[in-house]
């Protein structure tokens, strides 16, 4: 459930996790699901589809997209600026960054956006998740984005892994010298505290982590 308390803000519970209040009611978990959905696929992959208007940036208007969301899918007339704002601030991933009235996705485009506004990454050492059998390609050729229009890095190994069990059950993940590819002038901008995105990483500042590292973490979670 999504709702309000008049104390604390906006939560993603029954009650408010400080005041344990229950709060106004805002949407129920399935409302909630089905428009991250819709919100995740306009802003990321396909903004023509409900005819918004994206700038270089990624942005669209808040007002537009309710009107488009109101019109192309059945039970969201309730829809206000609230609602968009409150899962914008309780999405456990920070996938969305709202400026004025105009709202947008950090990461995961598959469509062409200039994120060059975000701030530049500051962690050194950043993280990529490969399976075995790509593995020594991208040792070899770099990282190149595939099925988005970035290269996404974790900014933890942690996160890395929990990224590359989407694909393998023991994927390998690969560091990036993060400082020393900065200094060389390639951009790499912090999308959120766990994502950064970069246009692609040269072989060069690839090295593999130590396998016995990953399994230590696969253990941990299972």
């Amino acid at each position: 459930m999504l709702g309000q308390c008049d104390q604390h803000g906006y939560f993603r519970d029954e009650v408010c996790p400080v005041c344990e209040e229950k709060g106004k009611f805002l949407m129920n978990d399935n409302e909630l699901n089905a428009l991250s959905r819709i919100i995740a696929g306009a802003l990321r992959h396909f903004p023509e589809k409900l005819g918004l208007l994206m700038d270089g940036h990624g942005y669209v208007e808040i007002s537009a997209l309710i009107d488009a969301i109101g019109t192309a899918r059945s039970g969201f007339t309730w829809l206000r600026p609230h609602h968009i704002l409150a899962l914008v601030q309780t999405d456990p991933r920070s996938r969305y960054q709202v400026d004025g009235g105009m709202i947008r996705a950090k990461y995961g485009h598959s469509i062409k956006v200039d994120l060059d506004d975000l701030p530049p990454a500051y962690s050194d050492e950043l993280y990529y998740p490969v399976t075995e059998e790509e593995s020594d390609m991208v040792i070899e050729g770099g990282i190149h984005p595939v099925d988005r229009s970035k290269v996404h890095l974790s900014t933890s190994l942690k996160k890395a892994v929990e990224a590359g069990t989407v694909r393998a059950d023991h994927p390998m993940i690969l560091k990036v010298d993060g400082e020393a590819a900065r200094k060389d002038g390639v951009n790499i901008y912090q999308a959120t505290d766990d994502v950064c995105v970069t246009d692609g990483i040269d072989a060069k500042y690839l090295s593999k982590v130590d396998e016995k590292e990953v399994e230590k973490i696969l253990k941990e979670k299972s």
